[in-house]
C-alpha cells in the first residue's frame, strides 16, 4: 500500500513535468497513461497475478492525471505571455506567486472536473456502456501474456537513448560528440520562393512522437511547412511586401484560426442543443440516472470545489455572474468533452474552450488574465474529467474498489496540481516562451484568436480562405497551423517520425520503445532545466 502511494505521486510528477514539456513544445499532446503502464509494470512482478493487475491499474491511473492537467495548462496558460509578455514576466519574477497562481488553477478546475466524472460515470459507463478506449488500452496492456517483453522494449528505448543524449550533450567527465543537427539543403533564393536552409534535428523525442502520433500528425505538418514555402511567403513578398513575414505570418494564421472558430460556433447550436437535451433526459430518465444528480455525495464534493473555485476565482476580480457562467458552461462543455472522448479516445479540449471563451468576452468585460483563466480553467476541468473516466474504466475492469480508486485519482490531483507551478517556472525560465523549445504553438494560436482585430483584414481574408480550404480537404487546420509556426527542422523531425512507421509491419509492436525513448529525452531535457 504505501509503496503504491510513493510510485503514484513519483509517476504523478513525472507525468506532469514531462507532458509540461511536451505540450509546450510541440502542438499535440498524446495520453501518457499506456506509458505509465509499461513503466510499472517491472515493479509489481513479484505479485500474485490479480494483485499485480490491480497496483498497476491504481498506480497507472493516478498518475495519469498530471499529464492531462498539464496538457491542458500548457495548451492555454501560455497564452497570457503572448498577449501581455510584462504581466507574465513579472509573475516569473516572483516564483512562488507564478507556482502559487497556476497551482490554485490548476487544483480548482481538477477538482471540478473530478466532480463532473463523479456525477456522470454512472451514466456514462454504465448505462451507455461507452467504450472510453484508454482505459481499455490500459487493461488489456495490462493483461497481455507477453507485457514483460515489452516492458524491455520500454527500457531499451529509455536506456539507449539517455546514452544518446549524454553523448551528444557531454557530463562534466567529457565533451559530447554527436552533432546536434545535420544541414540537409543549403538556403536557396529561386524566384520568389525562397528555400530556408532545411536542417535534421538529431532529436530522439521528435522521431519518437511522430512515430506515435503517425499520419495524423506527419501530413498536416508537411502541409504546413510546404504552404509557407510555396504559398505563404511568395505571397507575402509578391503582395504584401509592407509586412514583415513576422507580421504577415500572424495575420494569416489568424485568419485560418478565426474560420474555425467560426465553423465551430456553427455547429454550437446543435452541440449545445444536444447537451442539453441529454442532461434533461438523464433528469427524466431511470431512477440511476435522476440518483446521480441529487445523491448527497455529489452535493457535498459540490460545496468542498465550490468553495476552492469561488475563492481563486474571487481573488482575480470575477463577478458573481462570470463565475456562475463559467461554472454552467464547463459543466455542459465538460459533459461533452467525456461523451465524445468516450466514443473515440480523443479529448477535444481546445474547442469547448473556445466555445466557452468568446462568448464571455462578449458578455462580461475581462482583461487577458481572466480571458486565459477561462480557457485554461475549461481544458483542465475537461480534460481531467475524461482521464478520471478513463481511470473508472480501468477500475472497473480490473475488480478494483470505488472507493479506493477515487482516493488514488485525488492523490493524482493533488500532487499533479501543486507541483505544475514549479515545473512551468523552471521549464520557462530555462528554455524561454516562444523558443524553438517551447514554443507553445496551441498557445499562440489562441492568442491569435484573441487579438485578432490588430492584424491586416485582407491577409487575415487569404488566411481564412486557407483554412476553409484545409477544413475541405479534411485535413486538420490546427496542425497546417504548427507547420505554419514551427521552425522547419522540428517539423521535419515530426515528419520523419510520422512516416517512419509505415515501413513497419506493426507499428504497436515498436510503440514500448518509442514511448522510452519519448520519456528518456523528455527526462533529459528537464534534468538539463533543472541543472542550470
Amino acid at each position: 500500500m504505501i509503496f503504491e502511494v510513493v510510485l503514484s505521486i513519483l509517476l504523478s510528477i513525472f507525468s506532469t513535468a514531462v507532458m509540461s514539456y511536451v505540450c509546450m513544445a510541440m502542438p499535440i499532446g498524446p495520453w501518457v497513461g499506456p506509458m505509465l503502464v509499461l513503466i510499472v509494470l517491472p515493479f509489481f512482478r513479484i505479485l500474485p497475478s490479480r494483485s499485480r493487475d490491480q497496483s498497476i491499474a491504481l498506480v497507472s491511473l493516478s498518475g495519469s492525471i498530471g499529464g492531462i492537467l498539464a496538457t491542458g495548462c500548457a495548451f492555454s496558460y501560455p497564452t497570457l505571455y503572448f498577449l501581455d509578455p510584462v504581466l507574465f514576466d513579472s509573475w516569473m519574477a516572483s516564483p512562488i506567486y507564478f507556482a502559487a497562481v497556476l497551482s490554485g488553477l490548476s487544483l480548482s478546475a481538477a477538482l471540478f472536473g473530478f466532480w463532473i466524472a463523479n456525477v456522470f460515470e454512472h451514466r456514462l459507463i454504465v448505462e451507455e456502456n461507452l467504450a472510453f478506449p484508454i482505459g481499455q488500452l490500459m487493461q488489456k496492456m495490462i493483461a497481455a501474456q507477453h507485457q514483460i517483453r515489452k516492458a524491455y522494449e520500454l527500457v531499451a528505448g529509455f536506456v539507449g537513448t539517455f546514452l544518446f543524449c549524454m553523448l551528444q550533450s557531454g557530463t562534466a567527465m567529457f565533451r559530447g560528440f554527436i552533432p546536434r543537427t545535420i544541414t540537409l539543403v543549403p538556403h536557396r533564393v529561386i524566384g520568389v520562393f525562397e528555400i530556408p536552409r532545411i536542417q535534421f534535428d538529431l532529436w530522439p523525442m521528435l522521431w519518437a512522437i511522430g512515430f506515435i502520433t503517425g499520419h495524423v500528425i506527419a501530413v498536416p505538418l508537411l502541409v504546413g511547412a510546404l504552404a509557407k514555402i510555396v504559398v505563404v511567403d511568395p505571397t507575402n513578398q509578391l503582395f504584401f511586401s509592407h509586412l514583415s513575414s513576422v507580421e504577415f505570418v500572424l495575420a494569416f494564421c489568424s485568419g485560418m484560426v478565426l474560420v474555425g472558430a467560426v465553423l465551430s460556433f456553427a455547429q454550437l447550436p446543435s452541440l449545445l442543443k444536444k447537451g442539453v437535451e441529454q442532461l434533461m433526459n438523464g433528469l427524466k430518465g431511470s431512477a440511476s440516472s435522476q440518483k446521480l444528480f441529487i445523491a448527497k455525495e455529489h452535493l457535498f464534493e459540490l460545496g468542498v470545489v465550490s468553495i476552492v473555485l469561488i475563492t481563486f476565482l474571487s481573488y482575480f476580480n470575477f463577478s458573481p455572474l462570470a463565475q456562475l457562467y463559467l461554472v454552467i458552461s464547463t459543466f455542459i462543455w465538460g459533459y461533452q468533452i467525456a461523451a465524445v472522448a468516450g466514443k473515440i479516445g480523443m479529448a477535444t479540449l481546445g474547442r469547448y474552450a473556445t466555445f466557452a471563451m468568446i462568448p464571455a468576452m462578449f458578455l462580461f468585460n475581462l482583461n487577458f488574465t481572466q480571458i486565459v483563466l477561462i480557457s485554461t480553467f475549461v481544458e483542465i476541468a475537461g480534460g481531467v474529467a475524461v482521464d478520471v473516466l478513463f481511470g473508472r474504466k480501468l477500475a472497473r475492469m480490473t475488480d478494483i474498489k470505488e472507493s479506493t480508486t477515487k482516493l488514488y485519482q485525488l492523490l493524482g490531483i493533488v500532487v499533479s496540481s501543486m507541483s505544475i507551478g514549479i515545473v512551468f517556472w523552471l521549464l520557462i525560465k530555462h528554455f524561454g516562451l516562444g523558443s524553438e523549445h517551447l514554443s507553445a504553438y496551441r498557445a499562440q494560436s489562441r492568442r491569435l484568436l484573441i487579438d485578432v482585430k490588430q492584424f491586416d483584414y485582407y491577409v487575415l481574408l487569404l488566411g481564412g480562405l486557407f483554412g476553409y480550404a484545409l477544413k475541405y480537404c479534411k485535413v486538420n487546420p490546427a496542425l497546417v497551423l504548427g507547420g505554419l509556426l514551427m521552425p522547419l527542422n522540428i517539423s521535419i523531425g515530426l515528419i520523419v517520425g510520422g512516416f517512419s512507421g509505415s515501413f513497419v509491419k506493426d507499428r504497436g509492436e515498436w510503440e514500448p520503445f518509442w514511448s522510452g525513448v519519448f520519456a528518456s529525452n523528455s527526462i533529459w531535457m528537464l534534468l538539463q532545466a533543472l541543472s542550470r
